[in-house]
This record gives C-alpha cells, sequence and structure tokens, in this order.
C-alpha cells in the first residue's frame, strides 16, 4: 500500500536538514576545535555517510560534476565523536 506525503511536509524535513548540513564542519576541523577546548581521549564511534537525493544535488552541481562526486570519497558524513573534558 502506497502512503501519500504532503509535499509541504517533505520540503519542511528537507529544509531542517538542509539548515543542519549548511553549519556542518570539515570532520579534521572539529575534532581539532575540540582539542582546542580542552577535550582529551576523543574517540569516533561512528561514522556514516549522509546520501542526498540527486534531485537535490543537481541544484547545485552538473551532471558531470555529480559523476564525479558519487564516484569519489567525498561527501557528507554524520559522525558520533565522544571526549574527556580536563
Amino acid at each position: 500500500m502506497a502512503v501519500h506525503v504532503d509535499a509541504t511536509i517533505l520540503n519542511t524535513m528537507y529544509s531542517m536538514y538542509v539548515g543542519c548540513v549548511a553549519g556542518a564542519l570539515q570532520k579534521k576541523t572539529y575534532l581539532e576545535t575540540m582539542r582546542r577546548a580542552g577535550f582529551t581521549e576523543i574517540n569516533i564511534h561512528m561514522e556514516k555517510q549522509v546520501m542526498l537525493p540527486d534531485e537535490i544535488l543537481l541544484n547545485y552541481m552538473s551532471g558531470p560534476e555529480l559523476s564525479d562526486y558519487r564516484a569519489g570519497k567525498q561527501g557528507i558524513f554524520s559522525i558520533t565523536v565522544t571526549g574527556r573534558k580536563n
């Protein structure tokens, strides 16, 4: 059975997600910021690639750029990190 999801709800979900991604940092920068803030014993427990639909990415890159992006090792990742604050 197909379920219809209102387009307004989908747009809201995408807007919230895009806002989160827009504030993202490079992993190296994030970990270095933690170290400078006094955290030690920093561990990455989970790293998961976030897959954005091609329809969204094509708003920001060309078809060939999308192909290169999909074939490469770069992307948007979510990480779960812990550290000890001294």
